[in-house]
């Protein structure tokens, strides 16, 4: 005579110590508080690994900053343009020289010259109406503070009469590498200690690092809550933090 369990398939499956683990885990997450993405999978000798977030960061200040802007001009007569042009850059240049910007800060790139063209919209003829002029001037420097006053300063520039438009200056870190390898570190240890937390809280405890996932690294406004799955690199502010973010999976015991 064939005796049928009085226990559904659903019954059995809750039963197994496997199960139970992966239950445990699971419900370990919502109990605890921390603020990190856990996942439990179970492994073919009846084990479970654990998936932790391990960030670490400092601050940095910017060692370098690249400040440029165009000086621009117009004339209806080519040769004047040019000479006019000149004066213009001239002033631009002695508006950094009076800041203390140092000559070999500056760098002059190449005049650009482009025909002033109006078209006739019934006849289609075309006529020259004169001539733009325009020419970029690209300071280099680590003296970052000092570039960032003067940038504040730019409207006395204008002030005298040239027609230059500025770009924001780029503050960069020229230590990054040696700051990644450290930031690395530091995110290996906090995955660490976030999943020991885990681990200890459930009376278990941790084994062996069974996989580490690829680094993300963001450069931000100290505070700042971007976030970016290529990284991040703001170059708008002279303070800075640096950060770094991994994953990393452990072996419960």
């Amino acid at each position: 005579m064939t005796l049928k369990s009085s226990f559904s398939w659903k019954e059995h499956l809750l039963a197994s110590p496997a199960v139970a683990v992966a239950v445990f885990c699971v419900g370990l997450l919502g109990c605890t508080g921390l603020g990190v993405a856990v996942v439990t999978t179970l492994i073919a000798k009846g084990g479970a690994t654990v998936d932790v977030t391990g960030v670490s960061s400092q601050l940095i200040k910017s060692d370098r900053v690249k400040w440029s802007f165009n000086v621009k001009s117009t004339s209806r007569d080519r040769s004047s343009g040019a000479r006019s042009q000149q004066q213009q850059l001239e002033k631009a240049l002695l508006f950094l020289r009076s800041n203390d910007i140092p000559d070999g800060d500056v760098f002059v790139k190449v005049l650009y010259v482009n025909p002033n063209i109006q078209r006739n919209p019934e006849s289609g003829q075309e006529t020259l109406t004169g001539w733009s002029f325009s020419q970029e001037i690209v300071v280099v420097s680590d003296e970052v503070d000092k570039v960032a006053e003067v940038s504040r300063q730019s409207s006395d520039l204008i002030s005298s009469g040239v027609d230059a438009r500025f770009k924001m200056p780029e503050y960069t870190f020229s230590g990054i590498s040696d700051k990644r390898v450290e930031l690395l570190k530091g995110a290996t240890s906090n995955a660490k200690e976030r999943a020991e937390a885990i681990a200890s809280t459930g009376n278990l405890s941790l084994g062996r690092m069974t996989n580490v996932g690829t680094a993300v690294f963001q450069v931000t406004t100290p505070g700042s809550s971007s976030a970016g799955g290529g990284g991040v690199y703001d170059t708008g502010t002279i303070d800075k933090e640096i950060s770094a973010v991994m994953s990393v999976s452990f072996r419960l015991n």
